[in-house]
Parts: C-alpha cells; structure tokens; sequence
C-alpha cells in the first residue's frame, strides 16, 4: 500500500509534510525526503515557495527539490503527519496556513522549543492530535540556498496524554525507519522541562556573549552562570508540579561540557543576522512563570531583560 505507513499500534495516510527550513526542519526533511521521495512534501506560504520549489536547494551538497504545496496550490491531497518546524513566534500565521491543508486526522508534531507551541495547537486546532517533541543538538548552518549539517540533533517525542501512544509511536517509527536519530520518551513532559532549562542556561548567554557551545567547557564563568540559572529554573519549575532534580542539572551540564562539534545556538544566529529571537518563549516565559508564581529568579530576569534590549536596539525599536 504505497501511501501507508504501517505501525503496530496505529497507521499513518498521506503525505509526510515539513513546514519550517530552518536549523531544526532542514536535517529531518533532508532524511525524510530521501528515505520517502514522492509521499514527502513542504508545506510554505506564497512569500517562500518559489525560492523552496525553485530546485536550487542544496543539503550537505544534494539537490533538495521535493513537492512545496501552499494553501493557494493545495489540491486536496492527504496530509497524514506533519512536523512544524518554525518559530514560536511563526505559530499564529502556521496554524491559520495549514487550517485548510489538513484535516482531522493529519497527526501534528511540532518540535519548538519550550511549551508555547503545543498549548497554541491544541487550543487553535482542537480536532487534531498534537503531539509534543524537541529537537537537542542540531548543528545547522544555512548559507543562501546552501544548507549544512554534520549532526542532525537528537528528535525526542511523546505523548502528552493517554492515548496517544499509539500516535507517537507511529510518528517515531517514520523517522526512525529514515535514519533520523530519534527517542520515543516515557515522560516527555518531564524530558521538555529539561531541555528547555537548556535553553533557559545556554540561549541568551551566547547571544550575548558570541559563545560557541564548545567553549563552555573551558569558561569557568560560562559555566556558573548556567548552574545558577539551572538552580532557579528548578525552583520555577516545581510550582508547574515538574520536578528537576539535581541529576537533571548535572545531566544537561554535561551536555555543553561535553559537545564536541562547533555549534551556535539559533538564538545567537538570529543576533548575528540581526533576525527576531524567542527570548519571550524561552527566557520570558520562565520569568512570566516566576513572577506568577512567587518564585525569586534573578539571573533569569536579568538575562531576558539584556537580551530584550539588545534585541530592541538592532530591530530599530528602542529611539
């Protein structure tokens, strides 16, 4: 059955869609596009299509040039699972594009990080099932219509209620069966708070700083400012009844200890070329949290307000 993707829990109809070539959408629709060709589609705007279908894309030095459907182009064609892969911010104008290119049984799996995105789905989608995922580790870099990778990150996923293992299962096994370095996790509730208290450490501070994460293991200072906002987060955390441990903050430690490629975080490309951040879904929706909940979180506070006003200044806000 060519447009099937069997499952032992559930099965998958249609197309398997991206909408989202950035640093985290370009490796899994790279692999995906060569493991399932003509069932692999993008989904974009009018604004981004010509460039997409223009066939002058390049990943790791192979053409990339599957389908690009928009919502003036789409032709009723299934869309069985679809990986949202765009920016906290892009989640609004996402989801009123691909409304009409969808239908109640295309599985989402956005992979944003921090928690806005499935919140904003759910509520704005409600027919569709809304899966919850993360991306760890891409080392992405996007030069013109050249796009490079050595390591494509780490795609964790879960269900976030009961019922859903079926779907998750099913969505781990296309990327699987494509080679895509993959975890289906218990608790990807839990497996989310931690990685965004990465982001929470480790964003801002290179952004600010032109840290590249391979250096954080040989800054002292880089190193105690993530563990002191590592500590905070944890705090700000419990009263969401999420609990990190001191293994968990030894764990994602670790993590930039021990990186062994050269990488920047999106949040430091997107200073470098002077682009919108998501400091308010990483950093500001940790101190929103915070201050709701009673929680002291200075340096969170601090390093969102720096980062808030240097963005304002290369956007041309702050006269």
């Amino acid at each position: 059955m060519d447009n099937i993707i069997e499952s032992r829990h559930k099965q998958i109809n249609g197309k398997i869609a991206v909408i989202g070539l950035g640093a985290t959408g370009s490796p899994i629709a790279d692999m995906l596009y060569r493991k399932y060709a003509d069932r692999f589609v993008l989904l974009s705007d009018s604004r981004h299509a010509e460039r997409l279908s223009s066939g002058l894309l390049h990943i790791n030095g192979r053409t990339f040039d599957p389908d690009v459907i928009t919502p003036e182009t789409y032709n009723g064609e299934k869309i069985g699972v679809l990986f949202i892969c765009v920016k906290n911010y892009s989640i609004d104008e996402t989801a009123d594009q691909i409304a009409d290119m969808i239908d109640e049984d295309t599985i989402l799996m956005p992979l944003q990080n921090g928690l806005f995105s499935y919140n904003y789905l759910r509520e704005h989608l409600p027919d569709n099932i809304v899966l919850e995922g993360f991306v760890q580790g891409p080392n992405t870099r996007i030069y013109g219509n050249d796009i490079v990778y050595q390591n494509p990150g780490v795609y964790h996923l879960g269900k976030n209620f009961s019922g859903m293992k079926g779907y998750a299962k099913a969505v781990y096994e296309i990327l699987r069966d494509a080679g895509v370095p993959c975890v289906l996790e218990d608790d990807i509730r839990h497996a989310i708070w931690c990685k965004l208290m990465i982001n929470v450490a480790g964003n801002a501070l290179t952004a600010l700083t032109d840290l590249d994460y391979v250096m954080i293991r040989s800054s002292a200072e880089a190193q105690k400012i993530c563990r002191t906002i590592m500590q905070e987060y944890k705090f700000v955390a419990a009263t969401e009844d999420v609990l990190i441990t001191e293994a968990d903050i030894s764990e994602a430690m670790n993590y930039f200890m021990t990186y062994s490629e050269s990488k920047l975080t999106s949040m430091l490309e997107d200073v470098m070329n002077k682009r919108q951040t998501e400091n308010e879904f990483i950093a500001g929706y940790i101190k929103r949290l915070a201050q709701k909940n009673g929680v002291n979180a200075p340096f969170i506070d601090m390093l969102y307000s720096i980062m808030r006003i240097k963005e304002d200044v290369y956007l041309g806000k702050l006269r």
